[in-house]
């Protein structure tokens, strides 16, 4: 297991918020080697002593359900450097002395991917190391291809993780179990019997000072392109040869095969206006501090799409995501065909499966008999434990063990990009309109 933690951008939010929290984790669990060392590089003028201060305090605050003797260890095995993360030289002098294979994990704006992965290229990592780059991966086909072919051409022997926490979740993983472990669904998992499929991550959070990122990517960016994207896989792909690497990732890249491009007329774009969220009020996204109006950015996407094979034929795919609502919604919605009303004297309601992608349920509606031959909804609600890691503790394991599937292949990488960008094109053109929502809505949005 690789005991040796090299972090790029090691400075930023992504780091103390949730790698080394969920690293802490992992200690407390016994997860990770004795020998662990994390050598943290960042553009910021750190010296080491402020930096474990700095890590000390986030973990206080974002790991303070972790055992204090874990933390501890984390704390021990920082170190910190100011380093320009794509100069072969500073480079070479932060990773000289690790004989050992080392994680290098790429938590850097996407424009620095390109030279940092060059620059590891021309030292050479030790074998058996491998390296982790954050989403984005790309802005398009064009850039996700050539990401792609410097990864092979310089780092051809190491292991590559692009990185999507969301298949590590383990409630978007409960589709999985819930579809192949039990004949009752599995049987029914089709357009015989499906009429259709909604995947919704909405949210009360704003930008909470993350402009500088948020502003230039948007919505569909920032949730659908990546993340509801390969949810949308776990939902459709058939069943695997093998529950290993290379059968999980052919059966998702399948799916996004079959998916066409996207139509500009199938999606919606819209972004808050003024109002209240849990008696907070809100400014209009375009009065956020550090946000362009120019720019149109869309804080609420959707898109409907199309998985065009036999099982899927048909069947409308809607995924759905914004900021600044009124609660915290996100699940898969699986909507059943009605079924002929031949013996009741009302209407069967329809069959929903839904299940919860940030709290742990499943729900399915189903019609029981009332009186007078009438039929009555009522649920089936089955509410489980937590999960038991967080989706980067998840991550941060399988990397550290070396195992690669559920993260994302180099063909899957370039097909997310290629089934959004005829509407990103339109969006960018501005053929397309852009509507409103105050914050704190309850609804979808308004065009």
């Amino acid at each position: 297991m690789i005991d040796q933690f090299v972090i790029f951008g090691a400075s930023g939010d992504l780091t103390a918020r949730l790698l080394l929290p969920s690293l802490a984790v992992l200690v407390a669990e016994g997860n990770v080697p004795d020998g662990l060392r994390i050598m943290g590089a960042g553009q910021e003028g750190y010296t080491p002593d402020a930096f474990r201060d700095r890590i000390a305090e986030a973990l206080d605050t974002h790991a303070a359900h972790v055992d204090a003797e874990a933390r501890r260890r984390i704390i021990q095995s920082l170190d910190y450097r100011q380093t320009d993360v794509s100069d072969v030289g500073q480079i070479r002098v932060l990773i000289d002395g690790i004989d050992r294979p080392l994680l290098a994990y790429l938590a850097l704006p996407p424009w620095l991917f390109a030279p940092t992965l060059s620059a590891l290229g021309q030292i050479g990592l030790p074998a058996g190391s491998a390296v982790a780059v954050e989403k984005p991966f790309g802005d398009g086909v064009a850039s996700a291809r050539a990401l792609n072919e410097l990864i092979q051409q310089a780092l051809p022997a190491t292991l590559v993780y692009r990185v999507d926490h969301f298949l590590t979740n383990e409630l978007a993983q409960r589709v999985l179990a819930l579809r192949f472990a039990n004949r009752l669904f599995e049987a029914a998992w089709n357009s015989n019997h499906i009429e259709s499929v909604e995947i919704t991550w909405n949210e009360t959070l704003t930008l909470e000072g993350r402009a500088a990122y948020y502003d230039g990517a948007g919505a569909l960016r920032d949730m659908l392109q990546n993340h509801l994207l390969m949810i949308l896989c776990y939902v459709a792909m058939d069943a695997p040869a093998r529950f290993d690497e290379r059968s999980i990732r052919d059966a998702r890249a399948a799916v996004l095969r079959a998916i066409p491009d996207a139509s500009p007329g199938q999606s919606v774009r819209a972004r808050y206006t003024a109002g209240q969220i849990g008696g907070r009020d809100v400014p209009s996204y375009v009065n956020e501090p550090g946000v362009d109006p120019r720019r149109r950015t869309e804080t609420y996407a959707e898109l409907t799409l199309e998985v065009a094979n036999w099982r899927w034929q048909g069947v409308p795919f809607t995924l759905r995501s914004g900021k600044a609502f009124g609660r915290n919604h996100a699940e898969i919605a699986v909507s059943f065909r009605e079924t002929p009303n031949l013996t009741f004297a009302t209407r069967p309601t329809r069959n929903v499966l839904r299940i919860g992608l940030s709290e742990p349920y499943a729900r399915l509606s189903v019609n029981v008999n009332g009186p007078d031959r009438t039929l009555v909804a009522e649920t089936f609600d089955m509410e489980t434990a937590s999960p038991g890691r967080e989706a980067y503790a998840n991550l941060l394991l399988d990397m550290l063990r070396g195992n690669a599937m559920l993260t994302v292949r180099d063909d899957e990488a370039e097909e997310l990009w290629r089934i959004v960008e005829p509407v990103l094109g339109a969006w960018n053109a501005g053929t397309e309109p852009l509507g409103e929502y105050p914050a704190g809505s309850t609804f979808a949005c308004s065009s």
